[in-house]
């Protein structure tokens, strides 16, 4: 027979009352952390789910604030460029002055209507290069990947991008050819420059001396040899004696013997530049074409992969890089003028400003609106890259949009797996804690030692 003491019985109490407590305070972390689990080895399988999903919604997070701050970025890079772009409007008081400036009215006797021509064009210049300059925080917008440091900076009425001219250009001058007539070509496949020896006007491999494209120094075989006072002109290789070298009319170096060999180069109205020179212009230009296409890549969700070769994808992240002379222009045309606005506006005033008090402005007109040509062109290519930009920016806005649905998607997916039903946890509470307190009214208002327990 076994005796039941109240010591015996508060023992078994105590011990189920610990676990109504345990119990409870489980119910109660349940409610306050909303929470399934709390630990990994509460639930391994669910854990290692909710542990990818929210590495998955990381990851989505980091990309929508990339994609975020980069549409803010773009969408002031849109503003700038809508104000220069109403600048450029062939409505702007601005370009109707210079699209309507005719012979008449600028050929004045005291020249105050090219003064105001001058003021006018002084003042779009500036406008367009204080809005490439703006910034986005502290990051200059049009800098391309280089945010830190102004992008254009004006010395000498010049315009540099980056500390890099944005007329370099590598310089235009005759090539060497072939037997065949066909250009010769360097270990990277571009024209060798035709070299000249600057005392004899030989072409030579050792002249160190290029001669600069010019078709206006162009001078017929026929009319070279009617002349009594004959210039000079350019002779072929070898030395010290050389025939004349022979040219077709669109100014290119041709072998003897070829039949559109139809003109000499006068030598008397051509330009010739060193080997250093023409190797430091073309460096510029190399530098300014670098800028041009210098990329920024961003990662907002569109994959960010490498090929095999360790290269990032570019389709599979964003170019963020805003280069300023995309929408500027640079380099030089085939006629050698600037393709850059500002350029271009600095030599309409410049042609401007050269005509004296009282001279006659019919020297220069026709210059100068070949220079409005010009300048419309480059309107019309910073209007292709302003339309470029805004694609760019509701691609982008697109982008962001997507990115916060699949955020909150993810969301909820390790939602289901992590949170608890509040209305079940804070049930189950309730009544863990109401057993609890039962358990406490029960051993406070029944159970007392009786004279065994003193006796043991």
């Amino acid at each position: 027979m076994i005796r039941a003491t109240t010591g015996g019985v508060l023992k078994s109490y105590r011990a189920n009352l610990m676990n109504s407590f345990i119990g409870m305070n489980k119910s109660r972390d349940t409610v306050l952390s909303q929470r399934v689990f709390n630990s990994f080895a509460e639930d391994p399988a669910a854990a290692a789910k909710a542990f990818r999903l929210r590495k998955s919604r990381m990851t989505v997070d980091s990309q929508h604030s990339i994609c975020s701050d980069t549409l803010k970025k773009y969408q002031t890079a849109f503003s700038c460029l809508q104000s220069m772009d109403e600048v450029l409007d062939t409505k702007n008081p601005s370009m109707n002055t210079l699209k309507e400036a005719t012979l008449e009215w600028l050929d004045d006797p005291k020249g105050d209507a090219r003064e105001q021509l001058s003021k006018v064009l002084d003042r779009m210049s500036e406008l367009l290069v204080q809005d490439m300059n703006q910034k986005y925080g502290d990051n200059f917008i049009f800098a391309g990947a280089d945010g830190h440091n102004v992008p254009f900076e004006i010395k000498d009425n010049k315009l540099y991008y980056r500390g890099v001219s944005v007329d370099a250009a590598v310089p235009n001058v005759i090539t060497s050819v072939d037997a065949n007539g066909d250009p010769l070509l360097d270990a990277n496949g571009d024209p060798i420059p035709l070299e000249i020896h600057a005392a004899t006007n030989l072409a030579t491999a050792g002249g160190k001396s290029y001669v600069k494209m010019d078709t206006s120094a162009l001078i017929s075989r026929e009319e070279y040899d009617a002349l009594a006072d004959k210039p000079q002109i350019l002779y072929n290789k070898p030395l010290p004696v050389g025939n004349p070298q022979l040219f077709n009319e669109k100014g290119q170096a041709v072998p003897d013997g070829d039949p559109t060999g139809k003109y000499y180069l006068n030598m008397d109205k051509v330009e010739t530049m060193t080997v250093e020179e023409y190797d430091a212009q073309k460096l510029e230009a190399e530098k300014l074409e670098y800028l041009k296409n210098e990329t920024y890549y961003v990662d907002i969700g569109l994959g960010f992969q490498e090929n095999e070769k360790g290269e990032l994808i570019p389709s599979s992240g964003f170019n963020a890089a805003l280069n300023g002379i995309n929408f500027f222009g640079c380099g030089l045309d085939e006629d050698g003028d600037p393709k850059n606005i500002y350029s271009i506006v600095q030599r309409m005033t410049e042609i401007s400003d050269s005509v004296p008090e009282g001279g006659s402005w019919n020297s220069v007109y026709d210059e100068f609106h070949r220079l409005v040509t010009k300048l419309e062109t480059a309107s019309s290519n910073f209007k292709t890259e302003f339309t470029n930009l805004a694609a760019s920016t509701t691609k982008l806005e697109n982008n962001e949009k997507l990115l916060e649905d699949n955020f909150y998607n993810l969301q909820e997916q390790y939602a289901a797996i992590e949170d608890v039903d509040m209305v079940d946890s804070i049930t189950s509470f309730i009544w863990a804690q109401y057993c609890y307190n039962a358990a406490l009214k029960v051993g406070n208002s029944v159970l007392s030692e009786s004279l065994m327990d003193y006796l043991n």
